[in-house]
């Protein structure tokens, strides 16, 4: 039994690793689509306050911002099932530890998805910094 137990906590002091870096991803994703609504309503408030060019150039910054919040959402989304993924092949892991049938193959299969949801976040991560970089671009007016 102390085995079985040494085993137990092996595999959720590894797994909680990987907990602690989706939440602190989470985190950054949250902080980043915070600012990315706050400067949404920000502009729009500029847009409905001015005319011409400078609504215009506003305009396009704003969509360049509502994209940016739908692209984090979709990261935020693909970590949320990295999260699940995680916690599936954990409970998977003690319960096969508890009853003694191995499950790899779905195990395994967990681990492939939850790595494969984060890649994906991040991918998604990337295109939202590349967005975020264009909209200053515009915003300072190097891009038109």
């Amino acid at each position: 039994m102390d085995n079985q137990l040494n085993d137990i906590v092996g595999i959720i002091t590894g797994s909680l690793v990987l907990f602690s870096s989706i939440g602190l991803f989470a985190l950054t994703l949250n902080t980043r689509y915070t600012h990315a609504i706050s400067r949404v309503r920000d502009i729009y408030q500029e847009v409905k306050q001015s005319s011409g060019a400078e609504a215009t150039k506003l305009s396009k910054e704003l969509d360049i911002m509502v994209k940016r919040c739908h692209i984090l959402k979709w990261s935020f989304g693909l970590l949320l099932c990295s999260g699940i993924s995680s916690g599936l092949f954990l409970l998977g892991s003690i319960f096969s530890q508890f009853i003694g049938h191995s499950t790899d193959q779905a195990l395994l299969l967990f681990v492939v998805f939850s790595v494969l949801f984060i890649f994906s976040s991040m991918i998604f991560l990337f295109i939202d910094v590349m967005a975020s970089l264009k909209a200053t671009m515009i915003h300072i007016e190097k891009i038109k």
